[in-house]
């Protein structure tokens, strides 16, 4: 055999053996009777540097259900933050805001916010302090919906699950709630995650772009980017092509659940193909441009064991290498690495599986190297 052949031939079959060894390891951790059922795991790993590329699924959609493909759709959840982020800087871009500015400036005219109660500490109102980049870096102060009040809002939810919500009748929740009472700091002073914060940067994008978000996002990432098998769950039309995956929160199958509550904080579905799309797009200059790239990705201090956040994207490092993208509550991530040029997408199919999720990626990473 030819020297050539012959490295070609040993490179060959390396790679093969990364791959196995990928699906291997997530083939063990599917686990359709576990009280965190793991029905189904889809990753993508691609690594330019090293020219590896890897996308498949496998499971079920649901216990006893139909297998999954690497086209399989899932709830993004919270990963849609990246999207309305991107937006505000393509409005900030074509001059039509400033980061820098009071959000009050161009939301004070939506009666149901009743805007200037919205962040009341100590009896004092601090909501037309809040600026559009204290909402994207989630430093506003304002409490959350679903963390504040997480036993009420889940027994609500279980109550009527199929219930539809909208913006108003989520910042209707929010008073309900008293939460408008109850925020956690005066705005730029902590860090707090809140969905709230994405709420009002929906509602500011659907003001500026005069339609609805899912319209926006539509217009302005998933058409141009081809992303066609991505759509905003409750809030459009789409003819699913594939199958969209069971998500679970424990034994709860929340893809039995009207999920519109999630809207600007994390209402769109994708797949792991179109996701990886969306990310190169945002680091290759697509979306918008370096200088607001570099702003997006300038991170800062958040909470004991959170990692660093900028606007609308988390900094995550694995295995000493810097990704930059957002997770998800029902067990997802899409992230790139600058460095390497990879990019890293994944749905997990559980919020609370019963294997730590950072340490078995680090492992499908090492073997993308």
């Amino acid at each position: 055999m030819k020297p050539q052949l012959y490295v070609l031939f040993f490179l060959s079959n390396f790679v093969l053996a990364q791959i196995d060894s990928i699906s291997t390891r997530i083939n063990n951790q599917i686990n359709h009777s576990s009280e965190n059922p793991v029905h189904s795991i889809l990753v993508y790993l691609e690594n330019q540097s090293e020219k590896f590329y890897y996308n498949e699924g496998f499971g079920l959609t649901a216990e006893n259900g139909n297998p999954v493909t690497k086209n399989s759709l899932f709830k993004i959840a919270s990963s849609t933050k990246l999207f309305v982020s991107t937006v505000i800087l393509q409005l900030q871009e074509e001059g039509k805001l400033d980061i820098n500015d009071k959000v009050f400036r161009y939301l004070k005219d939506i009666k149901y916010l009743d805007f200037e109660n919205l962040h009341i500490l100590d009896s004092i109102k601090y909501s037309k302090r809040i600026t559009i980049k204290q909402l994207l870096s989630h430093r506003s102060g304002l409490a959350d919906i679903f963390t504040d009040r997480e036993d009420i809002f889940f027994g609500m939810v279980a109550q009527n699950p199929s219930k539809q919500y909208n913006p108003k009748s989520i910042i209707e929740l929010y008073y309900q709630q008293n939460l408008n009472k109850e925020p956690h700091f005066i705005p730029n002073e902590g860090w707090y995650y809140s969905d709230i914060n994405y709420v009002l940067l929906g509602l500011l994008i659907e003001q500026l772009d005069q339609t609805e978000l899912s319209q926006s996002i539509r217009n302005r990432i998933l058409g141009p980017l081809g992303m066609k098998d991505t759509y905003f769950e409750y809030y459009e039309e789409f003819n699913k092509k594939t199958s969209q995956i069971s998500q679970y929160i424990g034994d709860i199958n929340f893809s039995d659940i009207n999920t519109s509550f999630d809207w600007a904080g994390g209402g769109l579905v994708s797949t792991n193909t179109d996701l990886a799309l969306f990310i190169k797009a945002l680091f290759s200059y697509n979306l918008i441009n370096k200088k607001s790239l570099d702003a997006m990705i300038d991170v800062a201090f958040t909470k004991k064991n959170e990692s660093r956040y900028g606007l609308g994207i988390y900094e995550f490092i694995i295995n000493e290498d810097v990704y930059y993208g957002h997770f998800g509550f029902y067990g997802t991530f899409i992230g790139y690495c600058p460095k390497t040029k990879s990019t890293l997408s994944y749905s997990i199919s559980q919020a609370t599986p019963n294997f730590n999720s950072y340490k078995f990626i680090s492992q499908l990473l090492s073997f993308a190297k």
